[in-house]
């Protein structure tokens, strides 16, 4: 609770910061994209996920996707942008045999975004995940899969013009899937935001 509490603020804080700039009058066109204005839009893509951990031996990657919604904040300085976003991530890995465990995770990353040119950009930041199902059967095992994870995305992308945007990343997450449990999620994603 203490952890949801503390992101939460976080991101409340950063969005104040945010906002003073944005009404302040920052906006500005750079090669035709707007640096000072707040951009919404929709992402997508594959992602292929794992477990971290010890107590699984023949644990196997799982491909899956994710697709949600994405806003462009520019933030504290030139070429800088907050990204909060809203995905429905389904995940998982193979954990021996013929078994697989599937996850479907509501995520909430808030993503730092450093323009290193106008077209390449490096990212960085939190998120939580609220697992909304799987197919863990709680009657035959004796624990169960954890309801929140905790994480965190680093990567980059490339702007192809105003309103295509492809990235990559890599999201290991801090907490145990399923209780009393060392195992971690782990997920490469690949995709593309599309910027009305």
């Amino acid at each position: 609770m203490k952890k949801i509490i503390l992101f939460i603020s976080v991101a409340f804080f950063s969005l104040q910061g945010v906002k003073a700039q944005v009404i302040q009058g920052t906006s500005n066109t750079n090669n035709g994209i707007s640096t000072g204005d707040i951009r919404f839009g929709a992402k997508a893509g594959f992602a292929l996920s794992t477990f971290l951990g010890r107590d699984y031996i023949e644990i196997t990657p799982k491909p899956g996707f994710y697709i949600g919604g994405v806003a462009e904040i520019p933030a504290f300085f030139d070429k800088f942008y907050l990204q909060p976003e809203v995905m429905i991530q389904y995940q998982g890995a193979g954990i021996g045999g013929d078994e697989d465990l599937n996850l479907l995770y509501l995520h909430l990353p808030i993503v730092g975004k450093y323009h290193i040119t106008e077209e390449i950009a490096v990212e960085f930041g939190p998120q939580i995940g609220v697992l909304l199902g799987d197919n863990w059967d709680e009657d035959l095992n004796t624990v169960n899969t954890k309801r929140l994870n905790f994480g965190l995305n680093f990567g980059g992308g490339y702007r192809l013009d105003e309103s295509f945007y492809f990235n990559l990343r890599l999201s290991p997450g801090f907490t145990n899937v399923i209780e009393s449990t060392n195992t971690k999620n782990f997920a490469f994603q690949v995709g593309a935001n599309y910027f009305f």
